[in-house]
């Protein structure tokens, strides 16, 4: 047994049984925390400064004590309750919560290196360290793409693992930006902080950790590797427009819009991009089963047929991201609703942007009715995933950058 695999194993020890039902209570007792912070504590909910409170004594006390309390409770249940400690839930979600926790701690030590607040300002944003974490996450996810690729044609395991490492340093390095950027706000000004997801340049980031994140969950549970191609090479076509967006004036941090002052932003956009990233992976699967379709259809090639998951496995990837990202998109929907309500005085204007996401979801939902109810699978459902992320990314890309309405603010400056 190789070093390697020997730490593999004993990280799929400390995320099953008794220890990880225990950490998974400490993790929810961290949350009830700092939700009990927000809403009980000093001062109560603050808006948008709300990162501030949560980085305050305040928020390390209130964390703190969530947690141990959380851990205390789990600790009991698990003796009292054995059987529990088995739980499939919190064996599922622990690692993803390790991964949270180890995305906050490392932009926590990335942000001991920020310039002194008297050297940054909002007219000169070059010297936030943010903007070079995000230079590193467009390299690592290009190197993935490329790795991926040279994966089908030189399928060495070291090939593999290093397309799928680039690919979760990406993951890492983009999450770390986003939450950097979300502190550097505040460095700027206090009025200025803000979550980061209110422009097109910082969602195009969430969107690439996203995606990835839904593939490499993916990547993980069916041996899908093959698949990376497809999907990281999307994700790399997103990176070079995104330095498009950087390269003219869209990458530095702006004021909100009064529209965009709202605790609704921190719910509905992050629900919306699992719904955009899932629907990417939906797309890589489908052209990844055109595209073996038709290695199959010329014949020959069956040392790369060999390493691409069968078609009716492409046809259930590509199923399994759907019903992931369509509840998600759906719930973001209803959640933009409600601001719309809050914001504009009513639920439904039939602003482009609402129009379109109501497209979207048409589109998706007769994808899902037409393999559940009528049985469809196969290339034609291929093609209508891929036809469908062309819809969503006009949804997402085109209406911001080409139509006027109530959801301008999204536009082009």
């Amino acid at each position: 047994m190789t070093a390697v695999s020997a730490q593999l194993m004993s990280l799929e020890t400390m995320n099953q049984g008794k220890i990880a039902f225990v950490r998974f209570y400490a993790y929810l007792g961290l949350i009830a925390g700092l939700a009990g912070l927000a809403y009980f504590g000093p001062g109560g909910y603050g808006g948008e400064t709300d990162l501030l409170l949560f980085l305050s004594l305040d928020g390390i006390s209130w964390g703190g004590i969530g947690a141990v309390a959380g851990l205390a409770v789990g600790a009991a249940i698990s003796m009292l309750k054995p059987e529990w400690s088995d739980s499939k839930s919190a064996s599922n979600l622990v690692p993803w919560l390790d991964g949270a926790l180890l995305m906050i701690l490392l932009a926590a030590v990335m942000a001991l290196f920020e310039p002194n607040q008297a050297l940054i300002s909002y007219e000169n944003q070059a010297n936030l360290i943010s903007g070079r974490i995000v230079m590193t996450m467009n390299m690592l996810f290009l190197f993935s793409a490329v790795s991926y690729i040279a994966y089908l044609f030189a399928p060495a395991a070291f090939i593999g693992q290093l397309a799928t490492w680039s690919a979760w340093a990406g993951v890492y390095a983009g999450g770390s930006a986003l939450l950097l950027r979300w502190y550097e706000s505040y460095l700027i000004s206090e009025e200025i902080g803000h979550a980061p997801v209110s422009n097109l340049y910082e969602v195009f980031i969430l969107l690439f950790c996203i995606t990835s994140i839904i593939y490499l969950g993916m990547e993980r549970r069916y041996q899908a590797k093959a698949l990376g191609a497809f999907v990281m090479t999307l994700v790399s076509a997103g990176v070079f427009f995104g330095i498009w967006l950087d390269s003219v004036g869209q990458g530095d941090i702006k004021p909100l819009v009064p529209a965009l002052q709202s605790y609704w932003m921190k719910i509905h956009v992050p629900m919306n991009f699992i719904g955009y990233g899932s629907f990417a992976v939906a797309c890589g699967a489908g052209t990844a089963y055109l595209f073996r379709h038709w290695l199959e259809g010329r014949g020959g090639y069956t040392r790369l047929l060999e390493l691409f998951p069968t078609l009716d496995q492409l046809d259930q990837l590509a199923y399994k991201a759907v019903a992931i990202g369509f509840p998600a998109f759906t719930l973001a929907t209803i959640l933009g609703a409600a601001w719309a309500a809050e914001a504009w005085g009513g639920y439904w204007s039939w602003d482009p942007k609402e129009t379109w996401a109501l497209i979207v979801w048409l589109v998706y939902g007769a994808y899902l009715h037409a393999r559940i109810s009528h049985g469809w699978h196969g290339k034609t459902l291929a093609w209508w995933a891929v036809a469908a992320f062309l819809v969503t990314l006009f949804c997402f890309i085109g209406v911001n950058m080409y139509l006027s309405g109530l959801h301008s603010y999204g536009q082009l400056a």
